[in-house]
């Protein structure tokens, strides 16, 4: 389908009678569709790629350009084509879940109820593990040094020495022994979370 036509002047039959004389193959399509165009005097416009085969033909005397000089060219309106339906749905719906999305996005610290259901749903366990493993090493710490504590003062029970102040200062100095050691396990283990 030729879309482009060029308006038909002097110099550019000259170009196409001059393409003739060079065929050696009068059968040639080519050949007879500028004989055709040259017969036929009421055709105002001429295809381009006529125009530009004949030029390649031609001995090139003059420049194309200068062949065109002063035509008009007629170029036919663009016809869109027509859009299959399931695109346009397919095309629809994407441009509509975008649009949510977008939505989301700008309103999510707006909508308390979502904000709610999400920190209720996804946050709710991971604090609660989480304090869960903290309330279990304070009641370790104190399980050990209160352990500690009665180790001291029931040694000196079982020594034989039946001396309550000796005992409470023993248990003392056993607990705060321990309670040491748990302090330094447990900041040194507090460091190495973060």
């Amino acid at each position: 389908m030729n879309l482009v036509q060029i308006e038909r002047t002097f110099r550019i039959e000259q170009l196409l009678e001059n393409t003739l004389k060079k065929f050696e193959n009068k059968d040639s399509n080519n050949y007879k569709q500028i004989e055709n165009i040259l017969q036929s005097k009421t055709t105002k416009y001429i295809p381009a790629s006529v125009i530009i085969d004949a030029y390649k033909l031609s001995d090139k005397d003059n420049y194309l350009h200068e062949i065109l000089t002063g035509c008009d060219l007629f170029v036919p309106a663009y016809a869109e084509p027509e859009r299959n339906p399931e695109l346009n749905e397919r095309v629809e719906r994407l441009k509509a879940q975008q649009a949510n999305r977008e939505y989301d996005e700008m309103t999510k610290n707006v909508n308390f109820n979502r904000l709610h259901q999400n920190k209720s749903t996804d946050s709710f366990m991971p604090d609660m593990r989480s304090m869960q493993g903290q309330l279990i090493t304070v009641a370790n710490v104190f399980l050990t040094i209160g352990g500690a504590f009665v180790f001291g003062y029931k040694a000196v029970e079982y020594s034989g020495i039946k001396n309550f102040p000796l005992q409470v200062s023993c248990g003392l100095l056993c607990a705060f022994i321990v309670a040491i050691a748990d302090l330094y396990f447990l900041f040194k283990r507090l460091n190495t979370l973060d």
